[in-house]
């Protein structure tokens, strides 16, 4: 006859294998944990190199609606020609909305350094004026929440009252 196991035996094994769960569960969570982590890294290095390789495309796309936008404003062609030039400047605009890229304006007349680019400056005897906003040259674009290409701005510089009829005196007449 074979001998029953006795109620320690069956407690004795019952613990072994509560024992071994458990690790299990906790070689299993901790193996999902890292499958989780190196997915979220892959994603992220996905998108990555999705936005390094649309970038320029869609930085050539903003210089083409900037291009059409001056070749609109201009006013030098005829009006079907302007027409047609401005179907193009939307269309293209559209293109960049569709890749979560947006045009903007900073509102205001202060300078921002973070949205704006200012590419040249006039001077002013005017304290208030330093720094302020004198011409908006082309719009700024966000690519999601950064900032593609900055607002091109020319921008007023206080100078002293003497220095800027020097400048008058010496600019090309």
């Amino acid at each position: 006859m074979t001998e029953s196991p006795t109620i320690a035996t069956v407690l004795e094994e019952l613990g072994r294998l509560q024992r071994a769960f458990e690790a299990k569960i906790r070689y299993d969570s901790g193996r999902e944990r890292v499958i989780e982590t190196m997915s979220a890294e892959l994603e992220k290095h996905r998108a990555g190199f999705q936005q390094a390789l649309l970038r320029p495309v869609l930085l050539d796309l903003v210089s083409l609606h900037d291009d059409l936008t001056r070749a609109v404003e201009d006013g030098g062609a005829p009006a079907e020609t302007t027409g047609g030039l401005a179907y193009v400047r939307d269309t293209v605009e559209q293109i960049l909305a569709r890749n979560d890229v947006h045009r903007f304006a900073v509102e205001g007349d202060s300078v921002d350094r973070t949205r704006q680019k200012v590419v040249s400056t006039l001077a002013t005897p005017d304290p208030a004026l330093g720094r302020q906003v004198a011409l908006r040259l082309r719009a700024g674009f966000t690519w999601g929440e950064k900032v593609l290409r900055p607002e091109w701005v020319t921008a007023y510089r206080h100078v002293a009252a003497d220095s800027v009829e020097e400048v008058e005196e010496g600019a090309p007449r």
